[in-house]
């Protein structure tokens, strides 16, 4: 596994690292489906177990996912595989809900701390490496950073980051020049962080994790504008008619890209998480996988040689509007 400097931690991260949305499961928030089907609990073990094995050492997840149940599934794989001194454990705080499954901000410097107790238990750690705010936006930062700052001094969490897009809110959040992390969407079908974000993490040292770069699976090429998901699958969204257009729309720019895959020799996986890992601000990307095979195909992106310039140049071309 190729490995890349995690930013001012002074950690060596695997290139490739695990997101672990997926072993959440399916849940419904607000009464629309906000999670995955067809996730395996003993597979989700297995898989996280494999990705040890293949020097993968930054996994990725957040209380809310199955409200709290993949943070209990990686604490249990990373436990049997006695792993937990090998890896870096990144989890997220912020969105909650109600017992009537309506969504709910945890915001307050004690809601925080609360919840960072509960991922520990779940985790089975007595530290979390990188503790995240999970809120896209929120007036509240600063008792983030409040709340942040208690547990480092309490050695409950070693470093802090935030999971956004909003480049307004990462710029609070390093205010005093103490920001870690930022974890945002980059993807074939989504280059936005490439204006303003990743130049500003660069320049300041602080570590990119690039989350999406499959765009939930779209990139991978498995997907027809004839597919269908389970009802409490987050990607039924896709097909409402509001969304369905544009998710038609991705699909045909992804048809695009099989070209320059067949010419590289490799899946369009893999395609999508090279294009990423040649940004020379990542630290790290982290593709979901609900099971070992697509891991391992996941993995192999890491083996390939970067993309030569008139490869980058074939990917510009084929996403381009004219090509539309």
């Amino acid at each position: 596994m190729i490995r890349r400097t995690f930013g001012k931690t002074g950690w060596r991260v695997g290139a490739i690292g695990l997101g672990c949305w997926q072993y959440g499961g399916a849940i419904t928030l607000d009464g629309q489906p906000d999670g995955w089907t067809g996730v395996d609990d003993p597979e989700s073990i297995a898989t996280i177990r494999r990705a040890v094995d293949l020097g993968i050492n930054f996994f990725d997840t957040a209380d809310m996912y199955g409200w709290g149940h993949s943070e209990e599934i990686l604490g249990r794989a990373l436990r049997e595989a006695n792993a937990r001194a090998r890896v870096h454990i990144a989890t997220k705080v912020g969105f909650w809900h109600d017992a009537n499954g309506r969504r709910m901000f945890q915001e307050s410097r004690d809601a925080i701390l609360r919840a960072c107790d509960a991922s520990l238990r779940r985790l089975q750690t007595d530290y979390i490496d990188l503790y995240q705010c999970h809120l896209w936006q929120t007036e509240r930062w600063s008792e983030f950073l409040e709340a942040f700052d208690r547990l480092q001094r309490q050695g409950k969490i070693r470093h802090f980051g935030v999971s956004t897009n909003d480049f307004s809110l990462i710029q609070r959040f390093n205010s005093a020049g103490t920001l870690t992390a930022v974890q945002a969407n980059y993807n074939l079908l989504d280059r936005s962080v490439e204006a303003e974000i990743l130049p500003y993490c660069r320049a300041r040292g602080i570590a990119f994790i690039a989350r999406g770069p499959l765009a939930m699976g779209k990139l991978t090429g498995k997907y027809s504008p004839a597919t269908t998901f389970a009802a409490d699958d987050i990607r039924q969204r896709w097909l409402a008619p509001d969304q369905r257009a544009a998710f038609e729309r991705d699909l045909q720019q992804v048809q695009r890209l099989r070209p320059v895959a067949a010419k590289i020799g490799c899946s369009l996986a893999q395609l999508a998480i090279k294009f990423v890992l040649g940004h020379v601000a990542v630290s790290v990307v982290i593709p979901g996988a609900k099971n070992r095979t697509q891991l391992e195909e996941n993995y192999a992106a890491n083996l390939l040689r970067p993309l030569l310039a008139a490869e980058q140049a074939m990917l510009t071309a084929a996403l381009s509007p004219a090509a539309g």
